[in-house]
């Protein structure tokens, strides 16, 4: 369930991602699409987040929603990281289908 608990302590963990990348509000707010006092209103617990504004937070720093969301600090790494840990326990064939998949988002995302 979503309270205003959960609200606050996704707020800190967008603050601890922003403080991390030491960026001002109006830097990280900026690269999310969202303004600064909404940003302000989040890290304070006052306004929940959305799926878009989410979204957003997690593409434009690259970070996992889990970690947002669940304070799940295993996940709290850049995506590109994980996929090379994944792809390490691969063989040759696995990472083809891998690459040829990925590449085909890529060109998807392009469209």
């Amino acid at each position: 369930m979503y309270t205003e608990q959960t609200q606050i302590e996704i707020g800190n963990r967008v603050r601890k991602i922003r403080t991390n990348k030491d960026e001002s509000q109006q830097q990280f707010s900026e690269k999310a699409s969202i303004s600064a006092n909404f940003l302000s209103e989040i890290e304070n617990g006052k306004k929940g987040i959305s799926c878009e504004t989410l979204y957003n937070i997690c593409e434009s720093q690259d970070i996992s929603a889990d970690y947002i969301l669940f304070g799940d600090v295993k996940e709290n790494k850049p995506a590109s990281e994980t996929i090379m840990e994944t792809a390490s326990g691969m063989d040759t064939r696995e990472l083809s289908v891998t690459i040829s998949y990925l590449d085909a988002l890529k060109k998807m995302k392009e469209l």
